[in-house]
């Protein structure tokens, strides 16, 4: 079965929460949960790479190296955010033809300035962007996501004026980013409200922040408002790092991950690998290539890292907690 196209998600009248994640374990955790898309987010995506803050120091094709990864070990739509696309008009081309042909769905592409200068790019200058970012996916079902940054309640008319300019430049998706900071139109859901009102095209609702409830996104789908990014993955992932590693370190043993976590319903025998072999896939298909099964690598895997405690679907109580 070929792979869905992101205009066929959105045809089925849906909103969709994207998990921002950063590689392939993020990734597949997130569909171990149940998510439908994931997004690379550029900032979680550059610590995890180099370890330090996002200085915009990794290059095309660092990020062609992890979209093609990720593509291949799911089908999920990916979305990637591209910043302000790498410089330049040609290297926005030129990243994003790379980028959609590596396999992303949509590539989100801000209006901010160039060089991470203060400030909005120029509409014109951001439209350049766009319709080089535009050209650059032609020939593929890769998507074109503008994002935003125009004052909402500052400057309302100059903030339909840049997603028309937008959308005229390619735009397929817009995230209007400012609706965050939005007071003057009873907050950001009116702000949001307030913006489809004005502007015809589906939305990227600005990511979920505490205390914003999910039937209120979703409500927002008869205004156009497809999708909400959700940052959790880097996040929690260093915290159990730090909480983990903390205990080791000042108990010399590995008792408590192996016990902690239990709490979530989740388990794992000896390693998170069984996520990738207790279905039998790999070693499956890895003995059709061999003489006798225990030659097979796959097949010594499956045997040393899962076992009959693995537990990768919580019991319902535990999910309801």
């Amino acid at each position: 079965m070929a792979k869905k196209t992101l205009r066929e998600y959105m045809d089925q009248n849906e909103f969709f929460y994207v998990p921002e994640i950063y590689d392939c374990i993020s990734t597949r955790a997130a569909e171990m949960n149940g998510f439908q898309m994931v997004m690379i987010s550029s900032s979680d995506f550059a610590c995890s790479q180099t370890g330090i803050p996002d200085l915009n120091l990794l290059s095309v094709d660092e990020y062609c190296h992890m979209i093609e990864r990720i593509t291949y070990m799911t089908d999920m739509p990916l979305f990637v955010d591209a910043d302000e696309g790498f410089g330049r008009p040609l290297q926005t081309y030129h990243g994003c033809k790379r980028m959609a042909r590596a396999g992303a769905d949509c590539i989100l592409i801000t209006d901010g300035n160039d060089l991470s200068r203060p400030g909005l790019a120029t509409i014109q200058d951001a439209c350049r962007r766009l319709r080089a970012a535009k050209d650059g996916m032609e020939g593929t079902d890769c998507l074109l996501m503008a994002s935003c940054k125009h004052e909402v309640d500052e400057d309302f008319d100059g903030f339909v004026e840049r997603c028309e300019r937008y959308i005229e430049a390619g735009a397929d998706i817009i995230c209007p980013l400012e609706i965050n900071r939005s007071k003057k139109y009873g907050g950001k859901l009116g702000a949001a409200k307030k913006v489809a009102e004005h502007v015809k095209i589906p939305f990227w609702y600005p990511d979920l922040d505490p205390g914003d409830k999910a039937e209120d996104a979703e409500d927002l789908l008869k205004w156009g408002y497809h999708f909400t990014g959700i940052h959790y993955s880097f996040r929690s992932a260093m915290y159990a790092m730090l909480d983990t590693g903390r205990h080791v370190f000042e108990t010399r043993t590995n008792d408590y991950v192996m016990e902690h976590y239990d709490y979530t319903g989740y388990h794992f025998y000896y390693s998170p690998m069984t996520c990738f072999l207790s279905d039998g896939k790999w070693a499956d298909l890895e003995t059709r290539y061999v003489d006798k099964p225990e030659d097979a690598l796959a097949v010594r895997k499956q045997k040393g890292f899962c076992g009959p405690t693995d537990k990768l679907v919580p019991d319902n109580e535990l999910t309801q907690r």
